[in-house]
């Protein structure tokens, strides 16, 4: 269940908080136009790869995903990542706290993290695992100081900045419904299932795509897809037809094609690349 509250009238949603030692690949996903994924790193280490970058992942490093930013966790096998991670949507900049637009317009950031942010992350994980009648209030309370610390790191000369475009509000769960599907089973989910879980027509549910993603559900899946595969022809002993199946894919022949369109080079190329 979402903890939604309000800080100066800039309404923000808690829809994950949890810890955890990454032992496999995270593949190749993004959030809505909402959404923002706070990690900290406090043991292991690993590689964060985006569209155009990798960085190095070790103690204390924090980095922030936000809106349709792309990124892939590959934790080190004899030293894997144990992360502390907090997921929020804020749904609309439009007339809301000045912190809170400085924070949700920074869409990626990478550094060290300080003791205050560390000590935040570590309450908000020890609290959500309680069951208390304020755990609520606690949550949102610590996720306003995340916000504020965090905004005190981007900027910590107080510089101005262009804020960012205003958002219209929509229903900020639907789009939580539809990460969690692409990352659990890009390969046999469909339009209807998303629908389904939102309580809306199909095509309904494709207009909330375009307007949160801006892009089809059709696009969505195939780059989930394309993600999965490139993980398992990097991380496992497979066989292309294998890849293939696990994918979604009952032709062999339109898979490789749908991978040589999004990588520009066959399963089989890039198979032998990586293992070089």
């Amino acid at each position: 269940m979402a903890v939604t509250f309000y800080f100066n009238n800039s309404k923000i949603q808690i829809f994950n908080i949890f810890s955890g030692t990454l032992d496999e690949i995270v593949q190749m996903h993004s959030h809505t136009k909402h959404g923002y994924e706070l990690h900290l790193i406090d043991a292991g280490k690993g590689f964060l790869d985006t569209e155009n970058k990798r960085y190095n992942l070790s103690k204390n490093v924090l980095y922030v995903t936000g809106p349709h930013v792309l990124h892939k966790q590959t934790p080190d096998l004899e030293n894997p990542m144990h992360e502390l991670c907090v997921y929020l949507e804020i749904p609309n900049t439009k007339n809301t706290d000045i912190t809170v637009q400085y924070f949700s317009k920074q869409r990626f950031w990478i550094g060290k993290s300080n003791a205050a942010i560390r000590q935040i992350f570590k309450q908000m994980n020890e609290e959500n695992e309680k069951e208390s009648l304020w755990k609520e209030s606690v949550l949102s309370s610590l996720a306003i100081r995340l916000i504020i610390e965090m905004t005190r790191l981007y900027y910590p000369d107080n510089t101005n900045a262009l804020l960012p475009p205003q958002d219209t509000d929509l229903n900020e769960s639907r789009s939580w419904i539809l990460d969690q599907l692409l990352l659990e089973d890009c390969s046999n989910v469909k339009l209807e299932d998303f629908a389904r879980g939102m309580g809306v027509c199909p095509r309904q549910a494709e207009r909330i795509i375009k307007n949160y993603y801006g892009s089809s559900f059709k696009k969505l899946r195939y780059e989930s897809k394309m993600a999965k595969a490139a993980t398992m022809l990097e991380r496992e002993d497979i066989s292309i037809e294998e890849c293939s199946a696990r994918c979604g894919y009952s032709s062999f022949t339109a898979f490789s094609a749908a991978f040589k369109r999004k990588y520009k080079m066959t399963p089989k190329e890039y198979q032998k690349r990586y293992k070089a």
